[in-house]
């Protein structure tokens, strides 16, 4: 099983209806997982805000996602 760290941006309240929100995925698995946040971390915004998630993907097996919201 593949395990990603995600950010998806929280779209400002201003935003038009058609806004894409950013969205980064960073494979973990097999590696640190405080050095994939630092990692992670260091291609966002900081002006922006973002719900930070654990993937755990379960393609390959033929099994389904699960994802836990992590910051």
């Amino acid at each position: 099983m593949r395990i990603y760290i995600e950010a998806l941006e929280v779209p400002p309240e201003d935003a038009p209806e058609d806004y894409s929100p950013e969205f980064v995925r960073l494979d973990a698995t097999g590696r640190d997982e405080a050095e994939v946040l630092a990692d992670l971390r260091a291609l966002l915004d900081p002006r922006k805000k973002y719900i930070i998630r654990r993937h755990y993907c379960g393609h390959d097996e033929g099994k389904p996602c699960r994802v836990e919201v992590i910051g």
